[in-house]
């Protein structure tokens, strides 16, 4: 049996490079001036994340995109070196994998495609019966309560905390390393790496704790 049952990634910036699914759709849609507004009206609390998100996608729905167009202009992404060869090797050992984002479900659905990782838990937008986002969201992962949607997701899967491994890069996610049975920041922001007990830059230094 793997020492660690479970392995649980953040998306940006630890699997893919540099990519922001939601800052990816406001550049596409030339939204990101309204969206800056929303982003300063929840970092001083005046709204939550919940709100946060709706106003985002309200942004997007007076252009009708599809749900297709979305995933087509998400789809232009680079996979951080190495995530493939790590994720197939700790496969190789039996350690289940999933990606945990507060990114879009287009995008982490097709990372997890790519690289054969079996769960995704994401946020998501609404559609209608024509396919066209109605400027509202599913929210699933709060990204200050990314430890919420990981318990969700180990306790589905029946794997204690003390079984699993959460991997990511920035502030966003000390909770969620917290959590888990073991921690690892990957390139940590300042933030991150106050609380990091194990760090690596290169996603291979991995395969050593696990």
């Amino acid at each position: 049996m793997p020492r660690y049952e479970l392995i649980a990634f953040d998306m940006d910036g630890t699997l893919v490079k540099g990519r922001n699914s939601w800052g990816t759709l406001h550049r596409h849609f030339g939204t990101i001036e309204p969206a800056m507004g929303n982003l300063k009206e929840y970092v001083k609390g005046r709204i939550d994340y919940a709100e946060f998100m709706r106003r985002d996608a309200a942004l997007w729905h007076p252009f009708r995109p599809t749900m297709q167009q979305i995933t087509d202009v998400l789809s232009n992404y680079e996979l951080m070196p190495y995530a493939a060869q790590v994720v197939k090797d700790l496969k190789s050992r039996g350690v289940k994998t999933a990606i945990i984002t507060g990114g879009l479900n287009a995008m982490a659905r097709s990372v997890a495609g790519r690289l054969g990782i079996e769960h995704v838990v994401a946020n998501d937008l609404v559609c209608d019966a024509e396919d066209r986002l109605t400027g509202e969201e599913i929210l699933n992962v709060d990204v200050v309560k990314k430890d919420e949607a990981f318990c969700n997701l180990t306790q589905k899967l029946h794997i204690p905390n003390a079984k699993c491994v959460a991997v990511g890069d920035s502030r966003y996610d000390i909770t969620f390393l917290r959590c888990a049975g073991l921690g690892i920041a990957f390139n940590p922001d300042s933030e991150l790496l106050k609380h990091a007990s194990v760090v690596v830059h290169d996603l291979r230094g991995i395969l050593k704790y696990v």
